[in-house]
């Protein structure tokens, strides 16, 4: 029995798609999901009505998650991971 090394081959389709916007800046102040590069956040509200012409209550289920992986069923959070100042 022996040992092989198995070199790394090259995304295809999809995934080099998702490594490349990944991959891609931040834009400065803005949200990107650390999973698969997505700008667009999702908050989610639950019991939520309309009086006069405006939306009162409800209870937030989910906040600024990213909406791509919430349909996969992933909840991923897009608020940046703060760091202490030292």
């Amino acid at each position: 029995m022996s040992i092989k090394l198995v070199h790394s081959q090259e995304p295809t389709g999809k995934a080099g798609v998702r490594q490349r916007v990944r991959k891609m800046v931040r834009p400065d102040g803005g949200l990107k999901c650390p999973n698969c590069g997505c700008q667009t956040s999702l908050t989610t509200v639950n019991g939520a009505f309309v009086l006069k012409g405006r939306k009162q209550g409800g209870t937030v289920i989910h906040k600024d998650v990213c909406s791509e992986c919430w349909r996969r069923g992933i909840i991923v959070s897009m608020l940046p991971e703060l760091k202490p100042v030292e």
